[in-house]
């Protein structure tokens, strides 16, 4: 009986919370559309710096045949599937935690906490930005463009695999940002950490070989950030194994815990504006 409760229980906060979750998409959109010139001014700068990525990658292999054991074609792949997750990564992640971290600087958070949900869930799902879905729209077609080139097929098991990978790499970013930023409830003087963070979480964009010329301490810094986008490219490539797959889950898994524990110890410190 006891068991039987407890599926229904969550079941209904699956389901109170999908219905929160289309609410914020329909609101999102409304106000994306509100002002046309708007709208169609950050769709295209999206699709310029879509394009932007695969530049630059012609640029640097226009005089080389490869960079660190990756050819040409391989690299390009690998900038047009961080297309696709940077447009994720947009859309989903990088505006809540930037209003996060405000909100903690600013001493507004109650505002956040107060609301019948989970805290974490209310500071950092609230704002979707639909136009970074042009992001992933350009960085799909540019990888079908380079996988016909390189004349590799991708079937149902990659692109399960894919999706998987991309997933995974989003709750890893997401999972560094949210203890990053909950640490500085504790001193919201740095709140410019998240300047700090954009730049960094561009790193997953470039091969893991890159970063082994660096120190071992800085490269064990780096590490979790070159899970985020090797995985779903090596997938394409039909070089992913069960051990990168299990190292992806793990890494995962574990920031997501820390992640967690960071959010809710750190809200024990918090300390709004009037308080």
């Amino acid at each position: 009986m006891e068991s039987g409760n407890k599926k229904i229980f969550i079941s209904g906060t699956m389901k109170k919370y999908l219905f929160v979750y289309k609410t914020l998409l329909l609101l999102n959109w409304e106000a994306l559309v509100e002002y046309r010139t708007s709208f169609f001014t950050k769709l295209f700068s999206s699709m310029l710096y879509s394009a932007y990525h695969v530049i630059t990658i012609l640029l640097l292999t226009s005089t080389v045949p490869s960079v660190f054991g990756w050819s040409r074609y391989e690299l390009l792949l690998l900038a047009s599937t961080y297309s696709v997750f940077i447009g994720f990564y947009h859309m989903i992640i990088s505006q809540n935690m930037a209003r996060l971290a405000e909100e903690i600087y600013f001493g507004r958070l109650d505002f956040l906490l107060l609301k019948p949900i989970d805290s974490q869930f209310s500071a950092t799902f609230w704002i979707i930005d639909f136009i970074s879905g042009t992001r992933i729209v350009v960085g799909l077609l540019l990888s079908w463009y380079f996988l016909q080139a390189m004349h590799l097929g991708v079937g149902f098991t990659e692109v399960v695999l894919y999706i998987s990978a991309i997933a995974l790499g989003l709750c890893i970013l997401y999972s560094i940002w949210l203890s990053v930023i909950s640490l500085t409830i504790f001193n919201p003087r740095l709140s410019n950490v998240v300047d700090l963070l954009f730049h960094i979480s561009e790193i997953g964009r470039y091969p893991r070989e890159m970063y082994k010329q660096v120190s071992v301490f800085i490269f064990a810094i780096l590490i979790p950030f070159t899970f985020i986008m090797i995985p779903a490219t090596r997938v394409l490539l039909h070089d992913f194994s069960a051990r990168q797959a299990l190292e992806a889950v793990g890494v995962c898994a574990v920031l997501s815990i820390l992640a967690r524990s960071i959010w809710k110890i750190s809200l024990r410190s918090y300390t709004s504006a009037s308080s």
